[in-house]
C-alpha cells in the first residue's frame, strides 16, 4: 500500500480548509443578504430584531461546522503535528468569517445609499466616510462596525445621511428634556447595549467554533487510527 507524500497531505488539508472556509463564508453571507433583504425592512419588527442582531444566533450552526470542518481536516496531517499547527487556521478562518457578514452589510448599505441618490460609489462612500467619523470617529468598515453598535439602523437616504448626526444630537436632547437625564448618560447605555450585544455574539461563535474544532480533532485522530489498522489487516491479509 502506497504510502502518500507528506506535500499531498498538505496540499490536501488546505484544500479542505479552504472549501470548509468559502462553504461557511457563502453560507454567512447568504443569510446576512437574506435578512437584509427580507427581514429587517419589516416596519417596526425588521428594526427591532436587527438592534437586537437576531440574525447573528446563525453563528452556532455555522461555526460549529466551521470548527468541526477544520479539526476534522487535520486528519490529512502527520499524527505528530502539534495542536498548535493545526490551531493556526482556526485562528486566521474565525474572525474572517465572523467580520464578513458586517463587511457584506457594510457593502449593502453603501449600495443602496448609490442607487438610491444616484450619485457615484466614490461620492456616496466619501459622504458616509465623513458621517461615520463624525459620529464615531472612524471611516471605512471599521467606522460603520463601531457606529452600528449604538445606531443599528443607519440612514437610507443621502438626505437622512447628511443631517445623521444632527438627528441623534436631537433624539438625545429630546431624551434628556423627556426624562431629565444627562445625554451622557445615554450615549453610554445605547453604547454599552450594542457593545454587550456584538461581544455575546463574539464569544458564543468563537467558543462554538473552538469547543468543535476539538471535536474535529478528536474525529480525526480516531480517523486516522482507523485507516492504520485497516492497511495493517489489509497487509496481514497478503
Amino acid at each position: 500500500m502506497p504510502i502518500p507524500r507528506p506535500s499531498a497531505n498538505v496540499s490536501r488539508y488546505l484544500l479542505t480548509v479552504v472549501a470548509i472556509t468559502a462553504a461557511v463564508l457563502a453560507a454567512r453571507f447568504f443569510i446576512t443578504w437574506a435578512a437584509e433583504a427580507f427581514l429587517h425592512p419589516i416596519p417596526i419588527l425588521g428594526g427591532w430584531l436587527k438592534s437586537l442582531e437576531i440574525v447573528e444566533l446563525s453563528v452556532i450552526i455555522l461555526f460549529a461546522f466551521l470548527g468541526f470542518g477544520l479539526g476534522a481536516a487535520s486528519r490529512h496531517l502527520a499524527a505528530k503535528t502539534s495542536v498548535v499547527i493545526k490551531s493556526i487556521a482556526l485562528v486566521i478562518v474565525l474572525p474572517l468569517v465572523f467580520f464578513s457578514s458586517y463587511w457584506l452589510r457594510h457593502h449593502l448599505w453603501l449600495s443602496q445609499l448609490t442607487a438610491e441618490s444616484g450619485l457615484s460609489r466614490q461620492e456616496i462612500t466619501a459622504l458616509a466616510n465623513q458621517a461615520l467619523s463624525s459620529e464615531g470617529g472612524s471611516q471605512g468598515f471599521w467606522g460603520y462596525y463601531t457606529t452600528t453598535t449604538r445606531m443599528p439602523i443607519l440612514p437610507a437616504t443621502v438626505a437622512e445621511l447628511k443631517r445623521m448626526v444632527e438627528d441623534q444630537k436631537w433624539f438625545r436632547s429630546e431624551l434628556t428634556r423627556f426624562s431629565g437625564i444627562e445625554p451622557g448618560v445615554f450615549s453610554m447605555i445605547f453604547d454599552g447595549a450594542g457593545w454587550g450585544i456584538r461581544l455575546f455574539y463574539m464569544v458564543l461563535a468563537f467558543l462554538t467554533g473552538i469547543i468543535y474544532f476539538f471535536k474535529g480533532l478528536v474525529w480525526a485522530d480516531a480517523a486516522r487510527l482507523r485507516k492504520v489498522a485497516q492497511g495493517a489487516i489489509a497487509q496481514n491479509k497478503a
